[in-house]
């Protein structure tokens, strides 16, 4: 089985304590501060994270109150247009009112300048007449002096029965 050597044994805690100075004198100060360097990087990207991720919170922040804007804005719009198409609805209205109002004066005109031929027409026919009628009735025929005095006064009557 095992069987210890002294001598063995000697060389062997020699040897270790050996190579642990050379660790200790060479390796280890490497490794400290290869593992100091590490932390420091690790470090530094956590301080990083945190400035990135406080930026994006500001930025988040940022966007959240642009879109409020925007909606604010867009919803500004909105009405804005809503009042402009009512405007517009009332002005169209109101030059359909003021067109038709001005159909509605030229027609009464029209139908004043028809009315007014009509009663001249109207006076000359019943002149006429009158004077046919006359002319029979005395059984002569009028010359152009008497005709155009008689059919003067008649008009002048016919002109005061219709108000003229």
């Amino acid at each position: 089985m095992f069987k210890a050597e002294p001598g063995l044994i000697v060389w062997t805690l020699i040897s270790f304590f050996l190579l642990l100075i050379l660790l200790a004198k060479l390796a280890y100060p490497q490794i400290l501060k290869g593992l100091r360097k590490r932390e420091e990087t690790i470090q530094q990207q956590l301080e990083e994270a945190k400035k990135t991720r406080q930026e994006a919170a500001n930025l988040l922040e940022d966007y959240k109150h642009q879109l409020a804007e925007a909606r604010t804005e867009a919803q500004k719009i909105i009405n804005e247009g809503k009042e402009l198409g009512e405007n517009v609805r009332k002005e169209i209205l109101q030059k359909a009112q003021q067109e038709s109002n001005q159909m509605v004066k030229r027609a009464q005109e029209e139908i004043e300048l028809q009315k007014q031929k009509a009663i001249l027409e109207l006076q000359e026919r019943i002149a006429d007449l009158a004077i046919m009628a006359a002319s029979k009735v005395i059984h002569k025929s009028l010359n152009p002096e008497d005709h155009r005095r008689l059919v003067e006064e008649y008009v002048s009557k016919v002109g005061d029965l219709y108000g003229k």
